[in-house]
């Protein structure tokens, strides 16, 4: 595979205090050289003029509306293709990169049958923990989840290696995976595109890897208002609730319902507790959608 045509698409939306410092960080990538595109989706901030007067080396795309995560992604991944880029790198605007990350992640693709490679993610505000250090899936509830989350790097973190899914927060694909499965899928809406992407991917017999060599640091949940929020709960519940009615059968999502009703329990409990009542209605909210979703086939 060529290295020397890795296009980068940041994916903007309100980004004026983080899209700077990302895509500064990404100025600093020697090798490869990267093509970097940015796709703002309806930005009202200013932050898509920031980046045409800061930033000229970066191709800006304004879509002039929210296309949300896949539909932002895929305008960016469709002009990278049409550029002839061998390889796609989705990459958060709140997002900072080493300058070796590039390269580095890229030689998980020295295998030939590895399709789509992610790097180790920290959290921003502490270098040295982990957010991200692979994907797999609860092994009780089937839950998409992160290996060595909060984990302090170190060697009982996880090292190179298969991994189940990667974080569309720094994914990396090859121009083939792309053109024989699509791209990211717009029914999600917001959460679990990238595990869906991954699962097709690994259907169609492509290998999914995780580099730690590979060092991206994370300002997490920027754009949805940092930590956990309302938008945030719902949207997962209902993204996973997608997730498990195309990849799990029937009886699967009957015989864990009672599982995942007691986890709800639990966490409805946590919050009326703690006195985090907004939190509280977008859980039932996002459980009822994703009841639809699993079992009556309702759209997202």
């Amino acid at each position: 595979m060529r290295t020397d045509s890795l296009a980068v698409i940041v994916l903007n939306w309100n980004g004026a205090a983080v899209i700077g410092p990302c895509l500064d960080s990404l100025s600093r990538v020697e090798r490869p050289p990267l093509s970097v595109i940015v796709v703002d989706n309806g930005s009202t901030d200013g932050s898509a003029a920031t980046v045409r007067e800061r930033y000229p080396w970066a191709e800006l795309i304004e879509n002039g509306e929210n296309l949300l995560f896949a539909g932002g992604n895929n305008v960016g991944i469709r002009r990278a293709l049409e550029r002839g880029a061998s390889a796609v790198l989705l990459l958060n605007n709140d997002t900072e990169v080493d300058p070796e990350f590039a390269e580095r992640l890229l030689g998980a693709f020295g295998d030939p049958s590895t399709g789509i490679a992610g790097p180790r993610i920290y959290y921003h505000d502490d270098p040295r923990r982990i957010w991200y250090g692979g994907g797999d899936f609860h092994p009780l509830t089937g839950v998409p989840r992160h290996r060595d989350i909060r984990r302090l790097e170190g060697p009982g973190a996880a090292g190179a290696g298969e991994t189940g899914w990667v974080t569309g927060c720094a994914l990396l694909a090859r121009r083939e995976v792309f053109e024989q499965i699509g791209l990211l899928d717009p029914a999600y809406r917001i959460y679990c595109e990238d595990v869906d992407l991954c699962l097709r991917a690994s259907r169609a017999g492509w290998r999914i890897r995780y580099e730690p060599a590979a060092r991206v640091w994370h300002k997490v949940s920027s754009s949805s208002g940092g930590g956990m929020t309302p938008l945030k709960l719902e949207s997962r519940l209902a993204g996973t609730a997608l997730l498990m009615r195309r990849y799990r059968p029937l009886w699967w999502r009957i015989l864990l319902a009672p599982v995942h009703a007691a986890a709800i329990a639990a966490l409805a409990a946590g919050l009326l507790l703690t006195g985090r009542r907004r939190l509280l209605a977008a859980l039932w909210r996002g459980a009822g959608r994703a009841a639809g979703i699993v079992f009556l086939c309702r759209r997202i």
